[in-house]
């Protein structure tokens, strides 16, 4: 056994890791989730933005070419994080869960996690050497934008709370 440990001591290891996987389960599951909040997840076709960054059709097809050919890997590394999120869960509910076994599985998630943020991010940074510098900061003004948008939209941490 990696670690020698009381029952108390585990059951407070647990107590401190099941609200992290709360956290992560929640992170994974919003990266799946790929959509923007007006439903689409190709906001490169959307007449605003194309607008917004004067895109060509000619930029409009290479970011499209690299989203479609990047989506099988995406959905697969997302399936993969998906089921070592469930096995990782079933893990945690075993009463006789060791930490090697916690440990071991937490290597797993971590792995897929890792891999379904390094596809998603190439596939980002492919994406943004199709614009030119211009349409690059225009991209981040309009991120920008979008963001402090949904931060007065939603409730911040001291509203939630009354």
């Amino acid at each position: 056994m990696l670690f020698k440990t009381s029952f108390l001591n585990r059951h407070l290891f647990l107590q401190r890791l099941i609200p992290l996987c709360v956290v992560l389960c929640f992170c994974a599951n919003s990266l799946d989730g790929a959509q923007s909040r007006n439903g689409t997840r190709e906001w490169w076709k959307s007449e605003e933005i194309r607008q917004e960054l004067e895109l060509s059709d000619e930029a409009v097809a290479s970011i499209d070419a690299i989203f479609q050919t990047t989506m099988p890997e995406l959905r697969a590394a997302y399936r993969l994080l998906r089921k070592h999120q469930e096995q990782f869960d079933q893990l945690l509910e075993q009463v006789d869960a060791t930490e090697e076994e916690v440990l071991h599985e937490v290597d797993h998630l971590e792995t897929a996690r890792a891999e379904a943020n390094k596809a998603r991010a190439m596939m980002l940074f492919r994406m943004r050497r199709v614009f030119t510098p211009d349409q690059r900061n225009k991209l981040d003004k309009i991120r920008e934008r979008r963001q402090n948008e949904r931060r007065t939209r939603e409730p911040n941490d001291s509203q939630r709370r009354r």
